[in-house]
């Protein structure tokens, strides 16, 4: 079963054999002597044992941040790694979360370590590794959200109904306490609240509510609480750790929902901050500053994609209704739509050379519109390359429709054709459709009626794991004979 060491103190203290103080965030002998203290996170081990299950309890027990402990017991068995080694999502015996007695600080570190090998199991990525484990335990709000999107996860992973009902019981409990954080005088401005609203954020993403868009108009107000915040209180440590790590879902709320003339992300002030190269806050250290710098000029330029659609796509639909067009608008958007494209195409010179090219490879589902498709060598790079595509799909559409007449050295369809072909390999794993969630949906809008319907059936299945793909958020399938494959 996933167990936890028994010793409470830093994991310096523990690594020493000396009596820990257990002061937080840094312990007293690590302070006293000069050294880092490295915190209280404490490491999983995994321990053979017989499968049974484990009654559960009322426990109404409390920590230092107030609320309840949450008891949860749930025995599954898991195929065995295919490296051979026992981890909590990947052994031949059975998979137990542990009660989490007087400290309910184990018990999320616990569900926490355990979603996160569950992921990493099948989809390297670090997605847990912005959040601050030294504060686990302290904070009710932090731990109910953290609780409810880890138990989701790992729910998810061992096909547990019940750990995933009792998730959206946590995530209900902890979007009232949100609410009220964010009411309070003082409160809301606290590291914490807005770690809160991320992690919620994130759990709608995977997990869906009543409403299929709700993920959308929960980024829209942590991107207004940022922005409240200000800039200068997201420029170091966690609070920047946790503005890169979510700006993708900024972005992609301000594209499909504007909420202004433009993404905050885009003044000076948000632009200096929205940079990880040299500091390594999400990315392991064995990540090159050039991959880091890749992937910060891209979210930048990215940020600035919504101002074109806000002005554009009225424009177009009009367009598509044979209604009269707004000329002004049209020629605005045509102006910024190209200075956009030049700087994507700008970026791609500069950084195309860490994208490795993709190798054709027959199909493995048999349900699949094509026989033959891409696959690529690098998680990171193939998602961001996608990304690009998607953009550069997005602005010469728009570019084209309203008048701009000069070719493009790649065309939509040859982008259009690139994203649907890499969405088998892509998709892989379970932040696959994270990954691939933006392409898809610019693919869809350009692709022709049988490959929309092709996509609606890809959505069916992902939606299952990630809930951000629910196709009633897409535009209805084209009746007529255009779009591309």
């Amino acid at each position: 079963m996933v167990g936890v060491p028994r010793s409470t103190g830093c994991q310096l203290c523990r690594k020493r054999r000396v009596k820990c103080d257990e002061v937080r965030p840094l312990c007293g002998n690590c302070t006293r002597y000069g050294a880092e203290c490295p915190g209280y996170e404490r490491n999983l081990k995994f321990v053979s044992e017989k499968h049974h299950v484990r009654t559960k309890k009322k426990n109404q027990s409390t920590s230092p941040g107030g609320g309840s402990v949450w008891t949860v017991s749930s025995p599954a068995t898991t195929a065995s790694s295919s490296h051979g080694s026992h981890s909590p999502a990947s052994s031949n015996h059975s998979i137990m979360v542990i009660e989490p007695a007087p400290n309910r600080g184990q018990f999320i570190t616990t569900m926490v370590e355990t979603a996160r090998v569950a992921i990493e199991e099948r989809d390297a990525s670090g997605y847990f590794s912005w959040v601050r484990f030294g504060t686990v335990g302290s904070f009710a709000i932090l731990d109910g959200a953290l609780c409810s999107l880890a138990m989701h996860l790992v729910g998810k992973e061992m096909k547990d109904s019940n750990m995933i009902a009792r998730s959206r019981t946590i995530y209900g409990q902890s979007l009232h306490s949100l609410q009220q954080a964010l009411n309070h005088p003082n409160r809301w401005r606290a590291s914490e609240t807005l770690c809160t609203a991320i992690l919620l954020c994130v759990y709608e993403l995977f997990a869906g509510t009543n409403s299929s868009d709700s993920w959308l108009q929960h980024a829209r107000g942590i991107g207004i609480l940022m922005e409240q915040r200000g800039a200068k209180a997201h420029r170091e440590g966690w609070d920047a750790a946790m503005l890169l790590s979510f700006r993708g879902v900024l972005i992609m709320s301000d594209l499909f929902f504007p909420r202004g003339d433009e993404c905050f992300l885009t003044r000076p002030e948000w632009r200096e901050v929205m940079r990880d190269r040299g500091r390594h806050l999400l990315q392991a250290p064995d990540f090159s500053d050039e991959a880091i710098e890749a992937v910060d000029e891209f979210n930048n330029r990215l940020a600035e994609i919504p101002a074109v659609v806000k002005v554009g796509f009225p424009v177009m639909e009009a367009a598509k209704q044979g209604l009269p067009i707004d000329l002004d608008a049209a020629a605005k958007t045509c102006r910024l739509a190209a200075a956009c494209h030049i700087r994507m195409t700008e970026f791609w010179s500069t950084y195309g050379h860490l994208f490795p090219e993709p190798f054709e490879s027959p199909s493995l589902d048999p349900l699949s519109l094509y026989p033959v498709v891409l696959r690529y060598e690098k998680r990171w790079a193939s998602t961001l390359q996608m990304g690009y595509y998607a953009t550069m799909c997005l602005l010469q559409e728009f570019m084209q429709k309203l008048g701009w007449t000069q070719p493009f050295a790649i065309p939509q369809k040859e982008y259009a054709s690139i994203i649907l072909r890499s969405v088998e390999d892509i998709s892989q794993g379970p932040l696959g459709p994270y990954r691939i969630g933006y392409a898809l949906r610019i693919a869809y809008e350009l692709a022709d009626a049988e490959a929309q319907q092709w996509i609606r059936a890809l959505l069916d299945r992902f939606k299952s794991t990630y809930a951000a793909t629910d196709k009633q958020s897409y535009p209805e399938m084209r009746t007529d004979n255009e779009g591309y494959r």
